[in-house]
């Protein structure tokens, strides 16, 4: 017969596994998302081996993919919402994190709904930015000022969403006493803080932008790895015993 003093709670592993989850929707979010586009501009920027260059093929496919990658970051925010949620009745600081989640998923919905529209313009886009990337909001705005506007909304909100995941996996990694999901919400606050250089220059166009871009997609990729190996090593710590109460 289980003990059920040693039976951990159903929400503790619930919770942990919302965590992974969560890390790998991000991590498949951050690759589609972040690290493609990343990718494919800076090549065409620097003009690599004459592979890629600006024009409506490459805004398309840029579009494309942060349309995509916007979709998967959402789930990924859901899932950690919920793992959050799960993990509420142990600490109630958790109850923050899953708010500015949710927060984020609007921001990120606000992303895709405003990417899908500006597909429809991509060769207005084109003839707008002529080889300048830091023109692109400016042309959006230009060219559709509502659909500019939401995506400076989406992101800013989706930002916010980020500040939830950090906090959520804070409390997570110091209540399971778990150093590489602590990690993860220091990679994660290291990465918003990254975005926001980039992002000002789509804003107001100034040089040096692409020097920040270069860690995004390094620093999109470590955070979920971490965060995903960390909770599998929580899940089989909690399978041992209960954990102590933080809240």
């Amino acid at each position: 017969m289980t003990d059920k003093a040693t039976t951990p709670p159903t929400d503790e592993p619930r919770g942990l596994r919302r965590f992974q989850q969560g890390a790998l929707f991000g991590l498949a979010g951050g690759i589609v998302g972040l690290l493609l586009p990343v990718s494919v501009n800076l090549f065409a920027f620097y003009g690599t081996a004459g592979l890629l260059t600006f024009g409506t093929t490459l805004i398309a496919l840029t579009s494309v993919l942060v349309l995509v990658g916007a979709i998967l970051l959402a789930v990924s925010l859901v899932c950690y919402r919920l793992g959050f949620g799960a993990l509420r009745r142990f600490d109630r600081w958790f109850l923050v994190a899953t708010i500015l989640c949710t927060v984020g998923t609007v921001g990120l919905v606000l992303i895709v709904a405003s990417t899908a529209i500006a597909l429809e313009s991509t060769p207005s886009l084109d003839q707008c930015i002529r080889g300048a990337p830091t023109h692109a909001l400016t042309c959006l705005k230009s060219v559709q000022p509502l659909t500019a506007y939401s995506v400076v909304a989406g992101f800013w909100l989706a930002w916010v969403g980020g500040l939830g995941i950090i906090v959520g996996l804070a409390l997570g990694g110091v209540r399971y006493r778990e150093v590489r999901i602590v990690g993860a919400s220091a990679t994660y606050g290291l990465l918003l803080l990254v975005l926001i250089d980039p992002f000002v220059a789509l804003l107001f166009p100034v040089g040096g932008w692409q020097y920040p871009l270069l860690t995004i997609p390094i620093l999109a990729l470590c955070a979920p790895i971490l965060v995903y190996a960390g909770g599998h090593r929580a899940l089989r710590t909690t399978a041992r015993g209960p954990v102590a109460s933080s809240g």
